[in-house]
């Protein structure tokens, strides 16, 4: 499914719903980019490349049922698994290029995909073991193209274990022999959107003076049904028209063209022998925008905010779409490895970045946004370049700061730590307002967690999601919030609530109890009682929360469905792969999914991680080294050419 995505192919699998993704594909010629690189690439990386997909032809060759319909195709071609992998890291600058239309004030009809994560590193000084340590904690859809499977691999030199995407031919996220790595989404830009002066007839635009053609493609999309559509898609040499209205349209340009070797980025991070492998992975210049962050068994930990940053001239918006009539926008080459945010070894022994600018990677703050470029900072996409922390941000560095010898058990624990930064100044206003003793008492005498067995937790939830109905409500959240102080390492500022204020707390938290009741059937439901893991007609109750707006993200995070029939809300997206890696020789490492490894219903692997280990928070040890592994193993399968 995923190299139909990446071939513009997708409706074939899902009908209309796959039209925006299918045009988007076309639009940005994943597939023709990677035929083209192809041809290009170095015998060695063809020899990788060719081996993975081989495989994926010998097993399809042995069980011809799991074939799906839709498939299409005699056989899966190399240039098909490098579309998958560029449409999925491309996916990132394109949406900051539609945030650039949108800041613009024109609406492109694409919908943006939400993403995070969090992730952080431990030094050896701040470590009990004396081990540098790590989390690895994407979140993202649990189902779809960013859903991540476990892989370990021992071949020749490459050695190591974590997680994958369906398609991809490297542990995309994990760990070898001697280095880990982690992403986070949150980077310096690399997208822009070119605003064109079209002709009457719609068919040219102005550039320097002189009228350029407008290049169109038709493209037929094919559905399940039989049925097929045609489009006509349309180009500039900035890239591909985005938006159109009257004498107006937009192009969008990413510089991640045929010439970006992600393949050559995740090679150097497969085989790297310690943090100046990553480094080298940076330097391609083929990484999306992410913050990098990496430990290594030599006592290292570095951070990068890696990406492919065109050299921009001054003078212009960047952040809005920008002149396309005139040369003087276009690019100047990009800016190297060297120039971008990075960090190695601060002297706190940690860092952290859970989708935050660099500054609040560390309590009082290392780096500064006034010895970078706007544009290599950071990306508007991701929020304010500077002078702001999420719920997560704060509190991981609230946690991290605060402990000076770090065991692996507390490394856990924060990693899945289920209390919101800043809850307990909500519960001081609440008592402050003196709401309901029968319902509150036990609220504000709460801990804060996020529990699964926690009555207190489902009534807090239940009472900021009441505020959240009111731009009242809304506006507290400035009044009580306060996440910057921890990176600014000063007291939060004094809690002033007014007489308004406190009335308006007082009569949310009564109509919350009361849609409790309606909702359940009484006040005193656990937070598990609504908040669940679980696939098809099974689940389970869940530990932890999500959604910034409302103050319920923890660094466990998920976000939620809406409620069903039965007043569940299951998660479907958050934490998809969490892992914990000592870089200890030998490295270990710990690692969950939220469902499991496999899709096949009648398979023992199709939810148990759900039920045994991700509603339990309990991360489980990987077994990656052949001598752990020998006792767990239950089959074993032989792929030939």
């Amino acid at each position: 499914m995923n190299f139909k995505l990446a071939m513009g192919e997708f409706t074939e699998v899902v009908g209309e719903a796959g039209e925006q993704a299918s045009l988007l594909a076309l639009m940005f010629d994943h597939y023709g980019n990677a035929n083209r690189a192809w041809d290009n690439a170095t015998p060695e990386m063809k020899a990788r490349i060719s081996a993975f997909v081989a495989g994926i032809n010998a097993w399809y060759a042995q069980h011809p049922e799991d074939v799906p319909r839709w498939w299409q195709h005699e056989r899966v071609e190399p240039a098909m698994a490098d579309a998958f992998g560029r449409m999925f890291l491309n996916n990132w600058s394109i949406d900051e290029a539609v945030g650039d239309l949108k800041r613009g004030g024109i609406e492109p009809g694409f919908a943006r995909e939400i993403r995070g994560s969090n992730q952080f590193a431990v030094a050896p000084s701040r470590s009990e073991s004396g081990h540098a340590m790590l989390l690895i904690d994407p979140h993202l859809q649990w189902f779809g193209p960013s859903r991540f499977w476990e892989m370990r691999i021992h071949a020749g030199e490459l050695q190591g274990s974590g997680v994958g995407l369906a398609g991809s031919p490297f542990i995309g996220l994990g760990h070898n022999r001697d280095i880990a790595w982690a992403m986070t989404t949150g980077g310096p830009d690399t997208g822009d959107v070119y605003a064109l002066t079209l002709n009457q007839s719609g068919t040219h635009y102005r550039y320097d003076g002189e009228w350029q053609a407008l290049l169109t493609k038709t493209v037929t999309l094919r559905y399940p049904d039989g049925m097929t559509k045609t489009r006509t898609l349309t180009f500039s040499h900035h890239g591909p028209v985005i938006a159109r209205q009257g004498e107006k349209a937009w192009a969008a340009k990413i510089p991640y063209d045929e010439n970006a070797d992600r393949n050559a980025a995740w090679v150097k991070l497969n085989f790297a022998r310690d943090y100046t492998g990553a480094m080298e992975a940076a330097n391609t210049l083929a990484m999306f925008p992410q913050n990098m962050m990496v430990a290594d068994t030599s006592g290292n930990i570095f951070y990068q905010r890696v990406g492919r940053v065109p050299r921009r001239s001054p003078g212009y918006d960047w952040s809005k779409p920008v002149p396309g009539d005139t040369s003087a926008t276009e690019w100047g080459g990009l800016h190297s490895g060297d120039e971008l945010v990075q960090l190695l070894n601060p002297e706190a022994g940690y860092m952290q970045n859970c989708n935050i600018p660099p500054e609040g990677m560390i309590r009082g703050g290392v780096l500064s946004p006034e010895e970078y470029l706007p544009e290599v900072w950071g990306s508007l996409h991701y929020g304010p370049r500077h002078g702001w922390t999420n719920l997560r941000g704060a509190r991981a560095l609230q946690m991290l700061d605060a402990d000076d010898s770090i065991s692996l058990e507390e490394m856990m624990a924060i990693a899945n730590d289920i209390k919101p930064y800043g809850t307990d100044r909500w519960l001081a206003a609440l008592a402050r307002a003196g709401a309901d003793e029968a319902t509150a008492a036990a609220v504000i005498g709460w801990d804060g967690q996020l529990h699964k067995d926690s009555v207190p937790a489902l009534r807090y939830a239940y009472w900021r999601m009441e505020l959240d109905q009111s731009e009242a409500g809304k506006n507290l959240r400035a009044t009580v919030d306060d996440h910057y102080a921890t990176v600014e390492d000063r007291a939060p500022k004094t809690l002033e609530l007014t007489a308004a204020d406190l009335e308006l707390i007082r009569t949310s938290w009564a109509q919350a109890m009361q849609r409790l009741v309606q909702d359940l059937g009484t006040a005193d439901a656990p937070w598990g009682r609504v908040y669940r893991v679980g696939r098809d007609d099974k689940s389970w109750p869940v530990d932890g929360g999500g959604d910034d707006q409302i103050g319920l993200t923890t660094l466990r995070s998920m976000e939620y469905l809406p409620p069903n029939k039965e007043m569940e809300r299951w998660g479907d997206r958050g934490q998809t792969s969490t892992q914990v890696i000592v870089l200890s020789k030998p490295v270990k490492s710990y690692l969950y999914l939220p469902v499991g490894q496999s899709d096949r219903k009648d398979s023992p692997h199709y939810d148990d991680q759900a039920e045994k280990v991700f509603s339990e928070r309990q991360l489980k040890p990987s077994w990656w080294l052949p001598q752990d592994l020998q006792y767990h193993i239950k089959s074993r399968i032989e792929l030939r050419r």
